[in-house]
């Protein structure tokens, strides 16, 4: 087994393997311990991981790097007052040193059977589950604040549900409060990054959230808190939007980015390998071996055979001179279609899965760029002349969505959509639209939706059938 120091861990970068040794120094004197699992790696600063010792198995948190010891003492402080609040949270076991090159590891109680609760809420199967769960939580959160303890970086992973009981996890980002409880408009705040967490489709559940939260405060009743607090809501979303859709260019956790001088590529971490790179440097020859879906002027589409599996890569075409100039300064619709469908994925509509983006560049300058999916193999509604029904209002599902999102698509033919096992699936995303103006949003769905429609003209009753679902 690998004995791994700090040092080997910064040098590993995303490259740590498990299982390995760690060689610490406690209290009582040297010891190793077996890692078993990462569970989350931040390269060069903090892993989280299952280990093991004498005792059994503990989780534990890494810190490494040039700023090992501050993150180390937040982590350890942050558990403190979560627990000090009377919160449920894993035991502290012990704290230690590594042998060599610097760095701390902190060792917690292991929850062995331990759900988060944004699980338990994708399994929950009715409103009422659901209502029950937020129920749950939200003493919880009101205990915290009612300490002066405020989680940061809330999200649904920080709650773990084990045996009947809520714990409260990750306290590096944990501030403690030396002036008493947590204000009306700090607390509604805290809360609201909370609840941006989840889509919009659940801001009904916020009334019935809130009651509780207010209860175990013992709140006066104010008829225009809910009021304060859905407009933080929304406000805190669309930033979580906006970030996610940010990240998905640059390198972190889930994506893999590499730039030169001539090139932009980024890849789902997921599916990035040396085989992948291999790939993805002749999308050309790709298309040339694979599958010919659509051989347009502007655009080529293709089914290819990749390290990964079946893919689609769609190549935007430079079609003259004049066209190569005028999409040198903009972003590319490769580059919108990938926003596109990470602005899809965070809002919870069915598009096909983005693997990569790639641009042809001279320094700044675009040109020619490619757009990777997962292929999804699926007939298109154009194929179906007598839809069944749940076939039907999947697709009308989609384009609520769409429509309650404020997202209008720009092209709305049947061959854009997709009938899979589960669900309608939109696709060609590089003229999707998100609109802040709400007039400018009805006239693009106005246009969709007549678009659609058109797609029926010469089957009159599902036409029919389509309008009275929509309207």
């Amino acid at each position: 087994m690998n004995q791994l120091d700090a040092a080997s861990l910064v040098r590993a970068g995303r490259q740590v393997r498990e299982p390995f040794q760690l060689s610490l120094n406690l209290t009582s004197g040297a010891a190793t311990m077996s890692v078993r699992k990462v569970h989350r790696l931040l390269p060069g600063k903090r892993i989280v991981a299952l280990a093991e010792d004498a005792s059994g198995p503990l989780l534990i948190k890494v810190f490494v790097g040039r700023f090992a010891g501050r993150y180390a003492r937040r982590e350890r402080q942050g558990a403190e007052a979560i627990a000090d609040a009377g919160v449920p949270t894993p035991g502290f076991r012990w704290q230690a040193s590594l042998q060599s090159g610097g760095g701390y590891v902190l060792a917690f109680d292991y929850l062995e059977h331990a759900r988060n609760l944004i699980d338990e809420w994708e399994e929950a199967d009715s409103r009422e589950a659901r209502i029950a769960l937020i129920a749950g939580v939200m003493p919880v959160l009101a205990r915290l604040h009612e300490a002066g303890v405020v989680q940061n970086d809330i999200h649904p992973e920080n709650f773990l549900m084990n045996q009947g009981e809520i714990f409260t996890i990750d306290g590096g980002d944990v501030t403690r409060h030396s002036t008493g409880p947590l204000s009306e408009s700090a607390s509604l705040e805290n809360l609201a990054l909370f609840f941006a967490q989840f889509r919009a489709a659940y801001d009904d559940l916020l009334p019935e959230a809130l009651a509780r939260y207010e209860e175990t405060r013992d709140w006066p009743t104010d008829v225009d808190r809910l009021g304060r607090l859905v407009e933080a809501v929304i406000a805190k979303r669309e930033k979580r939007k906006n970030d996610y859709i940010d990240k998905a260019f640059r390198e972190c956790t889930r994506f893999s980015c590499r730039r030169s001088f001539t090139r932009f590529e980024v890849c789902e971490r997921s599916f990035d390998s040396p085989a992948m790179r291999d790939f993805l440097k002749d999308l050309d020859g790709a298309i040339a071996r694979g599958h010919l879906l659509k051989d347009g002027h502007s655009a080529t589409v293709a089914r290819v055979d990749s390290p990964c599996g079946p893919l689609v890569v769609k190549r935007y075409n430079i079609k003259n001179g004049w066209h190569r100039l005028r999409r040198m300064f903009r972003r590319s619709r490769a580059w919108v279609s990938w926003a596109n469908s990470h602005r899809l994925d965070f809002l919870g509509i069915k598009t096909v899965k983005p693997v990569a983006l790639v641009e042809e560049r001279f320094g700044p300058l675009r040109s020619r760029a490619f757009f990777v999916t997962e292929y999804v193999h699926a007939p298109d509604a154009s194929t179906l002349e007598e839809p069944m029904e749940d076939q039907v209002r999947a697709i009308v599902d989609l384009l609520k969505s769409l429509s309650m999102a404020g997202v209008s698509h720009g092209d709305l033919k049947a061959t854009n959509l997709l009938l899979s096992d589960e669900g309608a699936v939109i696709v060609d995303l590089d003229s999707m639209t998100e609109h802040a103006d709400a007039d400018k949003r009805r006239t693009a769905q106005k246009r969709d939706l007549e678009r659609f429609l058109k797609n029926w003209e010469f089957n009159p009753s599902l036409e029919q059938r389509f309008t009275d679902l929509l309207e």
